[in-house]
This record gives structure tokens, C-alpha cells and sequence, in this order.
């Protein structure tokens, strides 16, 4: 097969040479005396070639199932086509639900934050009422409805105190919480706005929100960098599937107690939200908005001690609900 190849370069490569030699007068075109005695030789080389070159295999590349795409001749060595297969891009997938059938769970040790306290007084309502009063008195309710359960509560702070940010978290951490609760109250416009929303770790572009989240992360004093590094954790946690079912619990006991009281009540949803103390916490953490303390009526009710124990119960029945879907768990896997 090679001297086959060798012979059709030699042919043409000869045809190449002889044209360029007479267009440039180096030679001179035979003449019919010179010509007539070479005819037959040429003619018959020529057919052994052809058909040399008809036989041989043609190096090419196949296009489709059972096809080849015919490649004319060149006067260069022909050169084999390879495929280079492309690196597979890879794609980026959400963190798969925390398994609690591989995980089990446990419930014991719950962490209630009262928002803001001491010089932070939160946000504040026309008639004065603070925020950082009315988290504190939740708070200690719920604390004091969950005495009798089996849980240990404890809370970042139980009097008026100023308590950083950072410090909240690392009260949650140290004491290996499994279970961490913020309780707020909201500021929002238009002052129509009413009702609570619940907020579980995770990034946000809702103008709103931002806004929310700028006000209460004020008294961070994390640097550029160990925010980088705490946001990094919003999108790889497994923690953060167990604080959205968490969030969705407590939101939907608290909008469904309230409501029967408070008719003209907003279920404002779950949302997520990089709130420092739910970036910084290791458990499953959630930021509650109990309230508006900008809407008129919404104060008024704030005010009324049993409106506030009924915020408090309905926070005790998402925790004991929740709680008993990981117990339902733990016994289905054993």
C-alpha cells in the first residue's frame, strides 16, 4: 500500500513539475514526432495508476451510521482526521435533603433568641412600644410554656442587655444548640403592611428584604472576609433543608393561631435571607418577624398581654411539631 501511495505522489508530482516547466519556457511542449512513440507507454502507465488508485482504501472520516463523505486528492500526504471529544462541563446541583434515615436527628437543646436589647432598641412604634421589649417577653413565655417539655431552653438574653450579634451566635454554637429560634419584630412600608414571616438561611434580591437584612445586620462587625467565608456556607449546608422545614412549621402555626384572633392578618410567607445570626449559627436557625410594629392595629395588639401569649403557644406548637417529625423519622429508621 505504500508504494501504491508513492507511486500516485511520484505521478502527480511529475504532471505538476512537467506543466510549470513549459509555462515557464523551461522546457518546450513535445512535439507530435516525440509525442507519437511515448503515447501508448503513457496512456497505459496512467490506466495502471487509476486503477491502482481506484483500489486502494480512502482515508476517511465518517460522518454519520454507515456513511463516508469522499475526499478529493492532494498533492499532500494525506493527514488523519482525529475527533477530540470536548471535557463534559460540569454542572452545578443543589445540596440533596439531609437524609434523616442515614442522619438521625435529635432534639434537645433549643436556643431562643430576643431580638436586639440594651441601647438596641430595634425598631420602635409611634407609640413608643420597642421591639427589643416585645421579643424579650415572647421569649421568656415561650421559655416558660417549654418548661415542662423535654428540651433544655435556653436564651441569649433574659433581661434588657446589649448583646452583639456575633455573641448570639457563638452562645448558640458553644452550648451545641440543636435548634435555634430569633424572634423579631418588623418595621415595613407601606404601614398596611401586617402579619409574620419566617426567614431561613440563604441569599436574597428582593428590595424589601435587602433592607430588612441591612438594618438588622448593622451590628455585625464580621469583615469582608469572614463574611465571604459565611456566605459560602448558604449554599452548601445541609443544615439549611432542616431550617426550611423549620421555617415553614413555625410559619404556618403562627399565621394559623393568629389569624383567629387578628382577621385581617397576612401570611407573609417563608423567605430566605443572609441574616448574620442565621449565617453564623451551626444548627437549624430560623429568624421569626412576629409582628409589625409599623401598622397601627398590629401595635395595638402587641400591647394586649394575651395576644403575646398566643404568639408565644404557637411558637410552642411549630417546635413541638417539628420535633416530632424527626421522632417519626427516628423510629421509621430503626
Amino acid at each position: 500500500m505504500a508504494r501504491v501511495d508513492q507511486t500516485k505522489l511520484q505521478l502527480l508530482r511529475g504532471a505538476v513539475q512537467d506543466n510549470f516547466d513549459i509555462l515557464h519556457g523551461i522546457r518546450t511542449r513535445p512535439t507530435a514526432e516525440f509525442y507519437r512513440p511515448r503515447r501508448h507507454w503513457l496512456w497505459g502507465l496512467l490506466l495502471v495508476a487509476g486503477i491502482a488508485y481506484l483500489a486502494s482504501p480512502s482515508s476517511v472520516v465518517s460522518t454519520g451510521k454507515g456513511g463516508s463523505s469522499p475526499s478529493a486528492p492532494s498533492a499532500r500526504p494525506a493527514v488523519a482526521s482525529v475527533r477530540v471529544a470536548s471535557a463534559p462541563n460540569p454542572t452545578l446541583t443543589q445540596p440533596q435533603p439531609l437524609n434523616r434515615d442515614i442522619f438521625p436527628l435529635s432534639l434537645k437543646r433549643i436556643v431562643i433568641d430576643p431580638g436586639h436589647g440594651g441601647v438596641q432598641t430595634g425598631a420602635i412604634a409611634e407609640t413608643g412600644l420597642t421591639e427589643k421589649e416585645v421579643t424579650l417577653d415572647v421569649a421568656l413565655r415561650l421559655r416558660r410554656l417549654l418548661a415542662d417539655s423535654p428540651f433544655e431552653v435556653l436564651l441569649t438574653r433574659d433581661t434588657d442587655r446589649t448583646l452583639a450579634l456575633e455573641k448570639r451566635v457563638e452562645f448558640a454554637n458553644t452550648n451545641n444548640a440543636d435548634l435555634f429560634l430569633s424572634i423579631h419584630v418588623n418595621w415595613m412600608e407601606p404601614r398596611t403592611i401586617r402579619g409574620p414571616e419566617t426567614f431561613f438561611v440563604g441569599p436574597t434580591d428582593d428590595p424589601s428584604t435587602m433592607k430588612l437584612v441591612s438594618r438588622e445586620n448593622r451590628d455585625s462587625h464580621h469583615s469582608f472576609t469572614d463574611l465571604r467565608h459565611a456566605l459560602d456556607k448558604i449554599y452548601i449546608d445541609a443544615r439549611r433543608d432542616e431550617s426550611r422545614t423549620l421555617a415553614k412549621t413555625i410559619q404556618r402555626r403562627l399565621y394559623g393561631s393568629l389569624k383567629q384572633t387578628n382577621a385581617a392578618v397576612e401570611n407573609r410567607g417563608v423567605k430566605t435571607a443572609p441574616f448574620a445570626v442565621l449565617v453564623g449559627t451551626q444548627m437549624p436557625a430560623i429568624l421569626v418577624e412576629i409582628s409589625c410594629l409599623s401598622n397601627s392595629d398590629e401595635v395595638k395588639l402587641l400591647t394586649n398581654e394575651e395576644y403575646r401569649e398566643k404568639i408565644a403557644e404557637a411558637l410552642l406548637d411549630g417546635i413541638r411539631t417539628y420535633a416530632n417529625n424527626i421522632n417519626r423519622s427516628q423510629r421509621k429508621g430503626s
